[in-house]
């Protein structure tokens, strides 16, 4: 880490970017990713580090701030931003999670036709911003996770647009409208504060080497002991005991320097370590969910969530085109269980029960709902006093959706609730060979190509 602050890829390092009055603000990225959450986050170790180069150059901490780039999503409490960042950073600087709805925090840099350009205001009133993030998608590796997570409302709401998830192109790969529309911003950022881009690209080891090897069996047609013994617990402990496990990913490599020298150099390492190739698209694609997504870390999945990591995340992991075909079927595994924590996800009960009720279109929704959501003073008190997801969270979750659903001719659930899938426009299935019978009547091939995702860990494919 000290060495990439020393040697960046391009311009000058941290030693020549700061003096005894500078003023600097430290950006990370939301912790929500990577999924499942490392045992040992590399964003802890690199604001360490930031800190004692910092205080070593003359910098006063008490000009320092850290803020969280959580953006729509829930600010966390401070035991978490504890935990998850050491109590000697934590006690050395101010840590702030950034509220999008605060117009007090918020500074004005531009005007376009769709609304106002607003930002945190401690981007804007510092000297220097040090963006410390893990690059667990190959849009990462920029400033996209400056602008995503310190985004007011108004500009986040036009970034997470439909429009913005209209095409068939993944959104995380760099070039899409999603990743141009942040990009954009973030140049206009760049023209009023230097940003410094440290970036930590991870391994794709889940597991430790300890509990792969239990996880693994010579016979690849049964399950190993222990994840027979594993299936067997009561759902309720399953459920809890997923949602603290902890990966093992590490540290590649640690990049420093502008956003447009560390980009390409970050997504060329994170692809060469998560890249697979495919012989051709796939009539059928299948895959399992796990019990945890991005936006459950430390709560519970919930219908709309379930649909986001799906057919949001999962599905969108390529980096040139579809896994599966224009009209053919995705099935995903999952129980689809319509519940949802009343502490983190009222709005996406509100949205599953009163919205998807009557519509599913996103650009209708964008237009019609979204701003009675998004302006719902309880919800909006929510977000900022009670560490709940922003009133417009379920909407945007919704509308990144919006390629397969429109991409696939059926969306099939094995194991799913039948309420919730008909809600959501998808077709339930008792279990996957029923599922994979619904699924081969859709498509045209008498004989279709069937494509199985082997997940965790994700990985992006490149279909030839």
């Amino acid at each position: 880490m000290l060495r990439a602050l020393d040697e960046p890829v391009a311009g000058p390092s941290l030693a020549r970017r700061v003096n005894a009055t500078s003023r600097v603000c430290i950006v990370l990225d939301d912790p929500s990713l990577p999924v499942p959450p490392a045992s040992h986050d590399a964003r802890g170790e690199m604001l360490e580090a930031v800190l004692e180069a910092l205080t070593s150059f003359g910098v006063k901490l008490a000009r320092v701030t850290a803020l969280i780039a959580n953006g729509l999503a829930r600010q966390w409490r401070p035991a978490e931003l504890t935990e998850w960042l050491g109590a000697k950073s934590t006690s050395q600087v101010n840590v702030r999670c950034h509220d999008a709805e605060q117009l007090s925090e918020l500074v004005r840099i531009g005007d376009e036709p769709s609304g106002p350009i607003e930002l945190n205001r401690h981007l804007l009133e510092c000297d220097l911003v040090i963006h410390l993030n893990v690059v667990s998608m190959p849009i990462q590796a920029g400033p996209f996770g400056i602008i995503q997570g310190a985004s007011g409302y108004r500009t986040a709401r036009e970034l997470n647009a439909p429009k913005m998830f209209s095409s068939e192109e993944s959104p995380f790969v760099p070039g899409s409208k999603w990743h141009q529309a942040h990009l954009r911003v973030a140049s206009m950022l760049e023209k009023k504060v230097p940003i410094l881009q440290v970036s930590t690209v991870l391994n794709n080891e889940l597991w430790t080497p300890a509990v792969a090897a239990l996880l693994s069996t010579e016979d690849e047609s049964r399950l190993s002991r222990p994840l027979q013994m594993w299936n067997a617990l009561p759902a309720s402990v399953r459920h809890r005991a997923a949602r603290s496990m902890r990966a093992s990913f590490r540290p590649l490599e640690v990049l420093s320097g502008p956003p447009e020298a560390v980009s390409p150099r970050a997504s060329e390492l994170f692809l060469r370590q998560h890249e697979v190739s495919a012989s051709g698209d796939a009539d059928v694609l299948v895959f399992g969910l796990p019990d945890l997504g991005p936006w459950s870390v430390r709560t519970q999945q919930n219908p709309v969530l379930v649909a986001n990591l799906a057919l949001g995340f999962v599905a969108n992991l390529f980096t040139h085109r579809p896994l599966v075909r224009p009209g053919g079927a995705i099935i995903f595994s999952n129980p689809l269980t319509p519940s949802f924590n009343t502490r983190h996800h009222r709005v996406h009960e509100e949205f599953y029960e009163k919205v998807l009720r009557l519509e599913r279109e996103p650009e209708a929704i964008h237009e019609r709902y979204e701003p009675w959501l998004a302006s719902r003073p309880e919800f909006v008190a929510d977000y900022q006093r009670r560490y709940a997801f922003h009133g417009a969270h379920a909407l945007i979750s919704w509308y990144q959706c919006t390629p397969m659903r429109r991409l696939a001719s059926r969306i099939i659930v094995a194991h799913g609730d039948p309420r919730a899938c008909s809600r959501l426009g998808f077709m339930a299935a008792p279990n996957l060979e029923a599922a994979l019978r619904k699924a081969k009547e859709s498509v045209a091939n008498a004989e279709p190509v069937v494509r199985v995702l082997e997940l965790p860990p994700a990985f992006f494919t490149r279909v030839e």
